[in-house]
């Protein structure tokens, strides 16, 4: 699609980050002794110096949002940017999800022993934990009566638990609670899903939650997988660049299976999809689970060609 200088200003920008520049304190910090010199001007700046420089380059709306919420950063920009593009606050959003390497993010996951020595197998039994990704990625959305698409974004959800400083409820509660508020908002039963793209991030207590959180909505099995063993947990950015990439599989025709599954866990019970499955239409799901118990589910659907 190609946009006249009249139609982008009228387009909002949503991004989505975790932590690019959270290591940028730590030159604040040990420069109190007067050792080192403030080298902040010449880093990267945040959120908002992005946003900035992409509104100036494209000759975007001044309307902008960021999103700092953990793993769901750049899903929750999502959410937000179908919500006001259904209020005709504006006409199109562009949602960008971005996740450079951050040593202050890389430090904490090994400090919390969650990191993989050699892969990402999500649900499987001698899981060991995530790897990290980075990822710049790029989602443009419009109305149905402005722009037409086989693609459409149904609803979502955000809420918050507090079970804990880092992480969700193993029994699953908070993540059915978040499924069935998106479904309920999108005007969908459970039997009406296609596929769930899971967080699936390899750690023995999130794919826990996630597996006991979808058997509080499904009665049966539904086909699930993950995408991080293709490219990395990349944090911020999973929501956009998830969606995209479940979004250009469905587009050639199938869905994807879950590398690195070998043994499945007799706790969980259930297990991702281990071949590609034949796919060209449906309801999908769309799970993203974060840091700090923030959780967010999309729905997205799309027509036969």
């Amino acid at each position: 699609m190609s946009l006249d200088s009249e139609a982008l200003i009228r387009c909002g920008l949503f991004i989505g980050n975790a932590a690019n520049d959270l290591s940028l304190s730590i030159p604040l910090g040990v420069n109190q002794d007067g050792q080192q010199i403030e080298n902040i001007s010449q880093e990267r700046i945040g959120n908002g110096y992005y946003a900035q420089q992409l509104i100036t380059h494209f000759g975007l709306n001044p309307f902008t949002l960021t999103y700092n919420t953990a793993c769901t950063s750049s899903s929750n920009a999502l959410i937000d940017a179908a919500a006001m593009l259904e209020g005709k606050l504006i006409d199109y959003a562009l949602v960008i999800g971005m996740e450079m390497y951050a040593p202050l993010s890389f430090e904490g996951f090994i400090s919390m022993q969650l990191l993989a020595p050699h892969a990402i197998s999500p649900f499987d039994r001698d899981r060991q934990g995530l790897i990290l990704g980075e990822s710049i990625s790029a989602l443009f959305l419009s109305r149905e009566e402005v722009a037409s698409s086989t693609w459409h974004f149904l609803g979502g959800s955000s809420r918050c638990e507090t079970h804990s400083v880092t992480g969700v409820n193993p029994d699953g509660n908070g993540i059915a609670d978040v499924i069935n508020n998106a479904l309920n908002i999108s005007h969908i039963t459970p039997s009406d899903v296609t596929a769930v793209k899971a967080h699936g991030t390899a750690s023995q207590l999130s794919d826990r939650a996630e597996i006991n959180g979808m058997k509080r909505v499904f009665t049966e099995q539904p086909d699930f997988f993950s995408l991080k063993p293709y490219i990395g947990h990349t944090l911020g950015s999973c929501g956009v660049s998830e969606l995209l990439l479940s979004m250009e599989c469905i587009d050639e025709g199938f869905l994807p299976r879950t590398p690195n599954f070998k043994e499945p866990d007799q706790e969980l019970e259930w297990q991702p999809l281990m071949s590609n499955r034949r796919c060209e239409s449906g309801i999908f799901v769309h799970n993203c689970f974060g840091f700090g118990g923030n959780n967010s589910v999309m729905v997205v659907k799309k027509e036969p060609s």
